[in-house]
């Protein structure tokens, strides 16, 4: 019984050292979470996990765990693992592709776990100023995000037209915006937000600020109360609507890493706590 305990000990003090951390699982549903806020004339109250048909929702790796830092009461876990994907193609509604053919993320070598909302802000008239935040937080464990060609989109603001104004077949960034965890650094815009050595094992504040305009619009970017970017007057708003989506994206065609044959992107994990859209900087989660 004593070699039984002192093995039990052992394997735990193990655990603890590589950093595994157990955190109680709330949900797997993203909508336990009632109000991500609201903005540009949306109620963000509905979301979803990209490019998965319903029926292949309990394959996914996102949940909702109680806080294991213990800085937030629940957060928002995003896990993918090598080789999770879904079938629901890119696009296949525009295309009048059946479900689960055309290009998937499942034929076309993506990792991808986001939450998508259900909702698209609507920018083909007038100018639109919308905040939308959340907290970050990258595990420091061994093999979290290592890998120097994994190189995630952690934030998509996604434009497209919708059938009212012409439909789309393909969609583009609305603005060309997105944050990225890039050579361990998290980045923006060319811009180093928060640098490699400080990105593991701390909560870290983004906030976006875009005025979606035709003409005149800007970006900017806040990490931890300090603005790092600040794109000003250029056109933000080139589609009808606009949708945002955060977790984590890999595509083997982006980031110019040259991946060899055959590569796998690696399973990772980031949290995200109090995301949330608004009017206004103070009435976002994160300013409460």
């Amino acid at each position: 019984m004593k070699i039984r305990i002192k093995l039990y000990y052992i394997l735990i003090t193990f655990l603890m050292m590589i950093g595994v951390v157990f955190a109680e699982v709330i949900s797997k549903d993203p909508n336990y979470i009632k109000d991500r806020g609201y903005a540009g004339g949306v109620k963000f109250n509905k979301v979803h996990i990209a490019n998965y048909q319903k029926k292949e929702l309990k394959n996914h790796n996102y949940t909702i765990i109680k806080d294991p830092t213990g800085r937030f009461d629940i957060i928002e876990s995003i896990s993918p693992r090598t080789g999770d994907c879904g079938t629901a193609g890119h696009f296949w509604q525009a295309n009048k592709v059946k479900i689960g053919t055309g290009t998937t993320d499942c034929n076309s070598n993506r990792l991808r776990l986001e939450v998508s909302m259900s909702k698209d802000i609507r920018t083909a008239k007038k100018d639109k100023n919308i905040w939308f935040s959340y907290y970050i937080y990258v595990p420091d464990t061994p093999d979290n995000l290592v890998d120097p060609l994994l190189q995630p989109y952690i934030t998509q603001f996604y434009g497209s037209n919708h059938k009212e104004y012409g439909g789309q077949n393909r969609g583009g960034y609305g603005p060309q915006f997105s944050a990225s965890i890039y050579n361990g650094k998290l980045t923006m815009d060319g811009v180093t937000l928060v640098d490699k050595e400080n990105l593991k094992g701390k909560w870290h504040l983004i906030e976006f600020n875009i005025l979606y305009s035709r003409t005149n619009g800007y970006v900017r970017a806040y990490i931890n109360g300090e603005l790092k970017v600040n794109r000003e007057g250029f056109q933000t708003s080139k589609h009808s609507h606009t949708h945002v989506k955060y977790g984590t994206y890999m595509h083997p065609e982006y980031g110019g890493a040259g991946y060899p044959e055959g590569y796998k992107f690696p399973g990772h994990t980031i949290y995200f706590a109090e995301v949330s859209f608004a009017t206004e900087r103070s009435k976002l989660k994160t300013s409460k």
